[in-house]
């Protein structure tokens, strides 16, 4: 039998097994699960996790997958060892009494201490706008906009719709057990993203709002988005000075704009 080990991202001393690679159905974990390792599981095999092999297998038969918490048993023993007192039986010597350092004679003949004039007192706000200032000039402008993920349900239907409406042959790739996905084309260095598909893609038309620039062939972009399974929300228009936009869905159901200069 061959089965996935997951860990909960919020407990990781709980563990989940499933028959299913992307572990959907597993019951929910707070921050998801995270894949640990694929494993042949045999009748006479043994784990390196702390679980009973027999229940592990039994379970998964009986209703595909199985959770366990390996944090339970190192908690008791913890508490074990800080609930007993601790003592030092080693007899002690007597403290010795302690002897007052020799004190150095004083000196009838005090240094002379400079003058100093007093500094006059600098606004708080003659402070904040030297900070302001030196800020603006020593930090370049900067995007922060790194990277964003397209969530699909099917990786093939979305292939299509992107490929036609960007005009460019995108390329699936296996990014782990349960993951698939399709960078979209950018510069070295530039933004960029891609489509994903795993346990977790909810596509949704109700998020954040992306543009995908369609270089100069808005209308060619939109002609191929219904023949590809999207809808046409707002048909082109203008955001002038920044040029047009059409919002639509894609072919998974998520809400996005197409830009044009």
């Amino acid at each position: 039998m061959t089965i996935y080990i997951f860990r909960c991202a919020a407990r990781p001393r709980m563990y989940g097994a499933t028959r299913f690679e992307t572990a959907s159905n597993l019951p929910r974990c707070s921050g998801g699960w995270n894949f640990c390792e694929r494993v042949e599981l045999t009748l006479r095999g043994t784990l390196h996790f702390a679980v009973d092999t027999a229940t592990l297998r039994r379970e998964i038969q009986k209703s595909g997958w199985y959770v366990w918490d390996e944090s339970a048993k190192e908690s008791r023993r913890e508490t074990v060892v800080e609930s007993k007192p601790a003592f030092d039986a080693r007899p002690h010597p007597p403290a010795k009494p302690e002897i007052p350092a020799p004190v150095a004679p004083t000196s009838t003949v005090r240094p002379a201490v400079p003058e100093v004039s007093p500094q006059r007192p600098v606004a708080a706000a003659t402070l904040a706008e030297a900070r302001a200032a030196r800020t603006a000039t020593t930090l370049p402008a900067r995007h922060h906009v790194v990277w964003f993920d397209i969530p699909v349900r099917d990786m093939d239907r979305a292939l299509r719709f992107y490929s036609a409406v960007l005009d460019t042959q995108l390329k699936k790739e296996q990014a782990g057990p349960g993951v698939a996905i399709a960078v979209l084309p950018h510069a070295e260095g530039s933004i960029g993203g891609s489509l994903v598909q795993n346990m977790d893609a909810k596509p949704s038309e109700s998020g954040p709002l992306l543009y995908l620039n369609t270089h100069g062939r808005l209308d060619e972009a939109l002609n191929a988005v219904e023949k590809y399974g999207g809808k046409v929300l707002a048909a082109t228009h203008s955001i002038a000075p920044f040029g047009f936009r059409a919002i639509v869905l894609d072919s998974e159901g998520n809400r996005i704009a197409l830009h044009s200069m």
